[in-house]
């Protein structure tokens, strides 16, 4: 209720202010996912691309170590030394300083040569050990043949490995507690191997490959092995549990992504080198500061927004009024017709004062075309009754010259039937003006005029019917099966310029489709001029409904003929120019000529169906 006591202006501005907020509030959640849903996707395509070439410097590492093995494997003065180490219970190496002097050189060499952060280590197939490490000391101290035999994984080593193995990260075999990453290759020879050359990395070349990002510590690493158990991670406090069930559900789902908790994303690689599968983890706390920032400054851009558009609205709003006022000041001064009452017309609101006034004005229009329509209408009914009005004087004289001719020559009773016939006719003629008639009316009355014309040309004149008995009830314009059949005789069976020979024939057919119905009658006489066939089509586009001008109307009935022209007009105005009208040649030396119309006619004018 409030509002409705409002001014025009502040109606106007009230509404169009909650347009705009609506409008903005809309963009800028839009605004709002899209970005957040763009920084996520960018945030995963990150720690993806990061992943990837982790996982890749991962592996270039243990691929380099084990080329490095490879070249140590081939070395002749290590295979050497490797042949002559035979069983005995204390380890070759103490023993025979050249031998050792030989493997610690090689693999110092080594281990300068490529800057590894580790160890290199020969172990032979009798535990016999010797190496060194990339400490400052560079010395490996000798491990017992005892204690080397209670590994596991180094006794399952010497006995199974052919060519190369990679050891996830775990406990030194050598006494040094510390974390490292193998890889492992056979001492051998064609036909049989003599122990493992053993490499170790310090696991802290996990974190030196971070090195190169802006801040390594937010990330983490961690590490599956084939069977995918969790085997290494240097993450501080993470929930195992916690960790594996999302990575669990993120190979369910076949997706590389995965959240830990809200405040991790993780990213998982499987290395074709290994087998194993590389997960590297960083914190999304950089993404949700992101975030934060993207909601104040999407709030600040709409608080901006609203506040621009709310004054130019008000300014809009403003100046609104003023032309509507003047619009309204010269309504007063105006002269309308009849129909409107400028005095009635008032209003605090000066749009509702404007419209009523337009309606006025509208209403006055509606009238004065309701009158052009209805002097219309009668103009059109007048000429209708003309058209029909014009069959019947034409119909009579040359129904009167049969009877007459007949008479004369045969002095019969026929005479008396062809009169009964007539008076039937005429009846029908005079009767029913201005209304429609029923099919099956039309189609008796026109089978009486063929009665006529049967005594008058008695065997030179045939003539058959093949009629649909549904359509007897559709309502059609009177006598328009008769012009069909005069023109058989007038142009068909009559031509002055050539004789057409009986035996005449004529035949009358009624059908129907979906929407439409159709009478045609068809001759054996001569064929329908092209050039009156031209100008009967000239004629009836000519008189076209929509454009009939009312004050041409009597010339355009002087210039129309009778029969078959004045039947197509009427059916012209009956459907409303929905008519259907051909003449064709279905069969060699026939004519016919089709009518007809919609089966659900519109209700024409005011006249009724019988």
């Amino acid at each position: 209720m409030k509002f409705r006591k409002l001014s025009f202006q502040k109606k106007i501005y009230l509404s169009c202010i909650t347009i705009n907020l609506i409008f903005l509030s809309v963009c800028s959640a839009l605004f709002y996912h899209y970005t957040t849903k763009t920084l996520k996707q960018n945030m995963h395509d990150t720690v993806s691309s990061s992943t990837s070439t982790l996982s890749k410097n991962f592996d270039a590492l243990l691929s380099n170590a084990d080329n490095v093995l490879k070249e140590l494997q081939t070395t002749p003065s290590l295979l050497s030394e490797s042949k002559r180490i035979t069983q005995s219970p204390s380890n070759y190496f103490p023993a025979h300083v050249p031998a050792s002097t030989v493997f610690q050189n090689a693999f110092r060499n080594v281990l300068l040569s490529q800057d590894f952060n580790g160890s290199l280590i020969y172990v032979s197939n009798y535990y016999d050990n010797v190496g060194v490490s990339s400490t400052k000391t560079g010395v490996h101290n000798y491990v017992q043949k005892e204690k080397l035999k209670e590994q596991k994984v180094l006794s399952q080593l010497l006995e199974d490995i052919k060519y190369i193995e990679y050891i996830l990260p775990h406990r030194d075999f050598w006494g040094q507690n510390e974390t490292v990453v193998s890889v492992v290759r056979a001492m051998r020879d064609t036909y049989q191997h003599y122990g493992i050359l053993e490499l170790d990395l310090n696991i802290s070349m996990l974190t030196d490959l971070l090195n190169d990002y802006e801040n390594p510590e937010s990330y983490s690493i961690t590490l599956l092995d084939e069977d995918k158990k969790l085997v290494y991670t240097n993450a501080l406090n993470m929930d195992k549990a916690a960790f594996y069930a999302a990575f669990q559900t993120a190979t369910d789902k076949n997706t590389e992504i995965f959240s830990p908790d809200d405040l991790q994303l993780s990213c998982y690689v499987e290395s074709p080198l290994t087998g194993w599968t590389f997960i590297l983890s960083t914190s999304a706390a950089g993404y949700l500061q992101s975030i934060n920032r993207l909601l104040l400054m999407t709030m600040a851009i709409f608080l901006a927004l609203f506040a621009v558009i709310s004054i130019f609205l008000y300014l809009v709003t403003k100046q609104l009024t003023k032309p509507l006022k003047q619009l309204t000041t010269q309504l007063n001064h105006l002269k309308p017709g009849r129909n409107i009452k400028i005095s009635e017309i008032s209003s605090d609101n000066e749009i509702t004062m404007l419209t009523n006034a337009v309606q006025a004005f509208l209403a006055e229009i509606y009238d004065q075309n309701q009158r052009l329509t209805e002097e219309r209408k009668r103009t059109l009914e007048a000429h209708y009754d003309a058209l029909e009005s014009q069959l019947n004087p034409h119909f009579l004289y040359n129904t009167l010259s049969v009877i007459g001719m007949t008479g004369l020559s045969d002095g019969n009773t026929t005479v008396s039937t062809m009169c009964s016939e007539l008076a039937s006719l005429l009846r029908y003629s005079l009767s029913h003006t201005g209304q429609s008639v029923l099919l099956e009316q039309e189609i008796a009355k026109a089978s009486s005029y063929l009665y006529i014309m049967k005594m008058r040309y008695e065997e030179d004149l045939t003539y058959e019917w093949d009629l649909d008995s549904s359509l007897n009830s559709i309502p059609v314009p009177k006598l328009i099966l008769q012009p069909l059949l005069e023109n058989c005789f007038q142009h068909g069976f009559q031509q002055t310029e050539q004789e057409i020979l009986p035996p005449w024939i004529i035949k009358i057919r009624s059908s129907h489709d979906e929407d439409y119905w159709y009478l045609s009658v068809s001759n054996n006489g001569a064929d329908f001029k092209e050039e009156k066939l031209h100008l009967l089509y000239q004629r009836i586009r000519q008189f076209n409904l929509p454009d009939y001008n009312a004050n041409n109307s009597s010339d355009l009935i002087l210039r129309q003929g009778y029969g078959l022209e004045n039947t197509i007009l009427r059916l012209n105005i009956y459907y409303h120019g929905k008519e259907f009208f051909q003449v064709s040649k279905p069969d060699s030396g026939w004519t016919a000529i089709t009518i007809g119309g919609p089966l659900k006619p519109m209700e024409l004018f005011t006249r009724n169906y019988i």
